[in-house]
């Protein structure tokens, strides 16, 4: 792990132990290899907290392309491990960036509905998750955050923060998906109905990202 990254994760422990208690459920749930975790995306204090919660190994992410505009952002994100992605569409650049970083061991923070909920509710996946987590072959570990969308609305709050990860979705069992892009959609829901049977009320998390018609467990 990289000296400035680990100064940096540590300078956001501090901050978010001083103020969020941040708490890990689940954490014999993460492989020892490289791995991708997709958790639920309400606030711009996610990506850090992540990083926090999974403290042992360093990790990459995902960051908006707007935000590598300034040169001098786009060097202190590189060194953060943040790849920029293109949104509204599949970006294979950033899917190659994500690869590089996973066959050097490093796990990926890769957000499945792929921009912060500004309600509050889930919202539908994106397909680049599925094209991503289907080349890969690697597990996908789903992970629930809790109590990000309230203290991103007031950062200086006092609050607790957790994140509560389920067990991996196996290479096997994504590989069990098609590799064409309704198999890439699938796997995209699978991954979130994962994530959705984390939290507290599955049934209306899926609801809000599926429709009602989805919201009855299967």
């Amino acid at each position: 792990m990289g000296r400035w990254f680990a100064f940096v994760r540590w300078s956001a422990s501090v901050i978010y132990h001083l103020l969020w208690w941040p708490r890990l459920e689940g954490r014999d749930h993460f492989p020892d290899g490289p791995y991708i975790i997709c958790p639920n995306h309400r606030s711009w204090f996610d990506p850090p907290l992540v990083s926090v919660l999974t403290h042992w190994r360093e990790i990459g992410f995902l960051a908006k392309a707007e935000l590598h505009a300034n040169p001098i952002i786009s060097r202190l994100l590189w060194s953060w491990n943040a790849c920029p992605i293109r949104r509204g569409a599949i970006d294979r650049t950033a899917i190659r960036q994500v690869m590089a970083l996973l066959e050097r061991g490093i796990p990926m923070l890769v957000f499945p509905e792929g921009t912060r909920s500004r309600t509050g509710k889930m919202l539908p996946p994106r397909p680049g998750v599925g094209l991503l987590a289907r080349n890969a072959a690697v597990p996908v570990v789903p992970a629930y955050i809790f109590g990000s969308f309230r203290i991103g609305r007031a950062p200086f709050c006092w609050g607790r923060l957790r994140m509560r990860a389920g067990p991996p979705i196996t290479v096997e069992e994504i590989q069990g998906f098609g590799d064409n892009k309704e198999g890439y959609r699938a796997l995209s829901r699978h991954i979130l109905e994962r994530i959705c049977d984390l939290g507290d009320d599955p049934a209306r998390d899926r609801a809000a990202a599926f429709g009602d018609a989805a919201a009855a467990p299967r």
